[in-house]
């Protein structure tokens, strides 16, 4: 494949076409913007990109904290955030707030493990809390509604007192590494385990209609995971008139099994889904222990091997004088690592 860190002017780009294309996401003055999209020869983007954004919106824990304090009042607030957060892999909010629930009201507090949760509950019900119309859905779906109105309220007064909140998270290497792939013309969607309202607030104040032609939510879900999202967004992607280059797929996450290998699931239904991950990781220390996973299990060694998966070490990313990360293939050597 290209190598997608280098610069603009390093790329030979022979016969160069561009192309606007309308954002689903609503800018801070209520608009939506046009986004520059490069076709290179074969008349299709040199690379289609799919983020998983819920790790780096997990960072914005003044925001899920005081929403799920306010959903579940009477708990110990530091446990009770600590919980909430260690079930952010479980594929969608549906299963997240089933296992809420069934740990905060009925009881169940061996669900406070995900892994247990994922085991004793979620394997055996999965269609009930999946699918619309089963009454586990259909709770877990009113406790995300109001969820997510709660946090689109906090998100509103948070960037009314405090903008800066929301500056800060915007650098976030993720974010850095978007903006990179958008001054190459690469069509970029996103998709997030977090209702719709609140990622619409989200998306205004974090400035992603600058980035992302569109972003899937929980509501996009329903009756799968992340899986169901790549193929939603595919769709929104060719009724904008995008190509959709066969081979070219990056996907971009922060978990092996739960982002990136979400598209080894995807393919299931559609052979054309393949190319490359990038696994965000924190430091050195987490590179070392995702490769003791994949070594260790043969599903995580499969998934690296079947889309190339590199580790993008975000520590490692040297900085401008201004903090900014520099994203150039002369320092990739530094940052990133085939997995």
């Amino acid at each position: 494949m290209i190598d997608h860190f280098a610069t603009v002017d390093e790329i030979p780009v022979p016969e160069r076409k561009w192309i606007l294309v309308q954002s689903e996401l609503e800018s801070l003055d209520g608009k939506k913007k046009d986004i520059n999209i490069e076709l290179i020869k074969d008349g299709q983007p040199r690379a289609v990109a799919f983020f998983d954004i819920d790790g780096t919106l997990a960072h914005l824990g003044v925001i899920h904290g005081k929403a799920i304090r306010e959903l579940f009042p009477e708990q110990d607030p530091k446990e009770l955030e600590e919980t909430y957060y260690k079930g952010f892999r479980l594929g969608n909010s549906f299963r997240e707030f089933d296992r809420m629930r069934g740990i905060y009201v009925d009881g169940h507090a061996d669900w406070k493990d995900p892994e247990v949760y994922l085991k004793d509950r979620f394997i055996p019900h999965a269609q009930e809390i999946d699918e619309a119309g089963h009454l586990a859905h259909n709770i877990a779906a009113g406790i995300l509604k109001a969820y997510g109105e709660i946090a689109a309220r906090i998100t509103e007064e948070l960037y009314k007192q405090n903008p800066e909140e929301f500056e800060k998270a915007n650098i976030a290497p993720i974010f850095k590494l978007a903006q990179m792939y958008a001054r190459l013309g690469i069509p970029m969607v996103g998709f997030t385990a977090n209702a719709k309202v609140f990622v619409d607030k989200l998306a205004k104040y974090l400035k992603l209609s600058d980035i992302f032609l569109d972003i899937a939510t929980d509501e996009t879900m329903v009756g799968g995971g992340k899986e169901i999202a790549i193929h939603h967004l595919i769709g929104k992607l060719k009724s904008k008139g995008i190509p959709i280059p066969e081979g070219r797929m990056i996907f971009v996450g922060d978990s092996l099994r739960g982002d990136i290998g979400t598209s080894v699931t995807a393919r299931g239904k559609n052979a054309g889904i393949f190319g490359q991950g990038i696994l965000v990781l924190k430091d050195k220390d987490a590179l070392i222990e995702v490769e003791k996973q994949i070594n260790a299990d043969p599903k995580l060694r499969h998934i690296a091997d079947n889309i190339d998966v590199q580790g993008f070490v975000v520590d490692d990313v040297p900085l401008d004088e201004k903090g900014n990360p520099i994203l150039l293939s002369r320092f990739r050597d530094s940052f990133l690592k085939k997995l």
